[in-house]
């Protein structure tokens, strides 16, 4: 990737990036703060990882960063300003320190043809040993690899200088005389793929398959620091083995893989990434709590760190201005962050006007509201922006009041009493019943960009980048280069309607989806949009209560009942394609818990809503299924 690029928030995977430096350039130090933590814990090293998150979630680029190639270009810039920060993060965690690279990062994507395996007219025993062998083979390629690139040398040229000093006491090895060097090592291994790839390719019949099997994955366990060295000294400290993306995996391959890691706990380090897509259903609906290893959600961590995670995003847009070839070297400052009032002079005008009239319409029937209503006129000195929305607070307020089924006599209301009932919430649902009656922008600045991330930082670039590209266009054409709060709305509801059109075929389930959230959005804009904000500023999620007839059960006994699989599929699925954001959350009794699941913030803009969290109903799975079979 060349120093500059014109639109660096268009740049998304990190394996499309071509440099060390471009990546490192781009990566954000702040986003390994999850695995410092684990660090601190104790339990990132000599431990099983599992590292989860819809598609963009950052899983990749996280791994990205422990490969050789980045740690060497970190280590050899390590003095650079640019770089000094992720240089001392990952010196925290013990993989790189002042002296030395001190970790062999090795990096296995599951993506190269495992699954063909699957398709062989063989043995259940027999695919096994092709698979384990198979991935045996590609680990122990992939290990020598990297140690060139850690040592700096030409691959496989370098493997000579390599050295393999394993004894082979658990006669792991029967056709490779150990030790031995790396090139010989390399032959081996190569060897063991070649002939796999000849079965894959041969119509020969399953008795006559002579490759050489194995029933363990002996790479893991005989690739360990002890017994690799290079030039006669240790090639690490520290060995990592990184699995990309196994959700590629068969589902039988991925489970015969875990087993076997979760049951052997050799104390290698070993992190796997998969997409929650890879996870059964009551996986994606049930807690991790309990298992025999780590488990990090990328997007339930940023949930609960929502500051560091605006951190990590300003930090990211920061980089990517940077380097954009167009000389808009920033970002945020570039995003209005309140509404315009000039611009929205006629609208606020007319509102200010209608709400009066309904205020004075709904409380001529009764003197209750006379104080209320008389100090209206204290309100002719605040700007019109405030005004409107104070007065949408009082007409939500009378609503309210007149909603109440409880004799009262009509005296008049303090204005004491007025100020007692407003608080934020209501403030913030005039803001939105404002905009939405009034057609004003509501989804703008940098704060609400972070919210619409849902925690996914692809899904942060996705908006981002749009934005970007309209700031590089005002640039062209002369114009300010700062977006206005209309531009930047209509931007946020464009990439919305877009991801909403491509629901249909690009996730399972894809009409069903659609179908259910079409009719959670309906219910939500019904309930948010009530005249008296009983859930102000609105409701954007649900919780899943029993039905009537199984009010004797747990909360989850729906996810086990074979009537309700269609709901469980949509809603299982929309959680792994973070179209759903599931939250636990304490209330009500003491100790009561609630599994909500929130809307993702584009569906929020989509439907109208509001961008917080807290707005949420119980639903019964009996009314859940009915949106889907609309």
């Amino acid at each position: 990737m060349s120093d500059a690029f014109r639109n660096p928030f268009k740049l998304r995977n990190s394996e499309k990036i071509d440099s060390e430096i471009g990546f490192l350039r781009l990566f954000s130090p702040l986003a390994l703060e999850a695995l410092v933590q684990k660090h601190r814990s104790g339990t990132l090293w000599e431990n099983v990882l599992l590292i989860h998150s819809s598609p963009g979630g950052g899983k990749t680029s996280l791994l990205r960063a422990f490969e050789p190639g980045s740690l060497t270009t970190l280590w050899n810039s390590k003095s650079a300003s640019d770089y000094r920060d992720l240089f001392n993060t990952l010196k925290g965690i013990d993989a790189i320190s002042k002296s030395e690279v001190k970790l062999l990062g090795v990096s296995l994507p599951c993506t190269r043809n495992y699954q063909i395996l699957e398709e062989l007219n063989i043995s259940e025993a027999q695919k096994k040993r092709l698979f384990f062998s198979l991935l045996n083979s590609r680990v122990i390629l992939s290990t020598l690899r990297a140690a060139c690139r850690l040592k700096n040398r030409k691959f496989p040229e370098g493997l000579e200088d390599i050295e393999f000093r394993y004894d082979n006491s658990d006669n792991y090895f029967k056709s490779l005389e150990v030790p031995c060097n790396g090139k010989q090592l390399f032959d081996w291994a190569s060897n063991i793929e070649k002939d796999i790839y000849k079965t894959i390719d041969s119509f020969i019949p399953e008795t006559e398959i002579s490759v050489e099997g194995h029933d363990e994955l002996i790479s893991l366990l005989v690739l360990n620091p002890q017994n690799l060295y290079f030039r006669g000294k240790p090639l690490c400290s520290r060995i990592l083995f990184m699995f990309d993306d196994a959700h590629k995996l068969s589902d039988s391959q991925r489970l015969l893989f875990k087993q076997y890691i979760f049951e052997k706990r050799s104390g290698a380090n070993i992190w796997i990434s998969e997409r929650l897509e890879a996870l059964a259903p009551d996986e994606q609906l049930k807690s991790f709590e309990g298992r025999d290893f780590e488990e990090l959600n990328l997007e339930n961590y940023w949930n609960k760190n929502q500051k560091k995670l605006k951190e990590v995003l300003r930090n990211i847009s920061d980089k990517r201005a940077a380097l954009s070839s167009e000389e808009v070297t920033s970002f945020q400052e570039y995003l209005i962050a309140n509404l315009s009032e000039t611009d929205a002079n006629e609208k606020l005008s007319l509102a200010v006007k209608e709400t009066t009239d309904k205020i004075h319409e709904l409380s001529k029937v009764t003197n209750k509201f006379d104080e209320w209503i008389g100090a209206l006129d204290d309100l002719e000195n605040e700007t019109l922006l405030n005004r409107a929305i104070r007065l949408k607070e009082i007409e939500i307020l009378i609503h309210r009041n007149l909603g109440k089924n409880q004799l009262s006599f009509d005296f008049p209301m303090p204005i004491e009493e007025l100020d007692k009932k407003t608080g934020s919430e209501v403030t913030k649902a005039a803001a939105l019943f404002l905009s939405s009656v009034h057609d004003m922008p509501y989804y703008f600045g940098f704060e609400d960009l972070v919210k619409l991330s849902s925690f996914n930082i692809e899904q942060f670039l996705s908006f981002s980048s749009e934005m970007f590209e309209a700031m590089i266009s005002n640039k062209i054409k002369g114009d300010q280069i700062i977006l206005s709060d209309r531009e930047q709305h209509d931007i946020i509801v464009k990439v919305a309607k877009h991801n909403w059109k491509k629901l249909r075929t690009e996730i399972p389930f894809g009409q069903s989806i659609r179908r259910f959230l079409t009719g959670l959005g309906e219910f939500s804009k019904t309930q948010t949009f009530k005249p008296n904000a009983p859930y102000a500023p609105g409701v954007n999620g649900f919780a899943i209560t029993p039905s009537v007839q199984d009010k004797l059960y747990p909360e989850e006994q729906w996810i086990n009942n074979s009537i309700y699989q269609p709901l469980v599929n949509v809603v299982s699925t929309c959680v792994a394609y973070n179209l759903l954001e599931r939250h636990t959350l304490l209330q009500g009794k003491k100790g009561q818990s609630h599994t909500v699941y929130y809307m993702n913030r584009w569906l929020c803009v989509f439907f109208g809503l509001p961008l917080s969290y807290g707005g949420w109903r119980h639903q019964t799975p009996d009314q859940l299924i009915k949106w889907i079979k609309k």
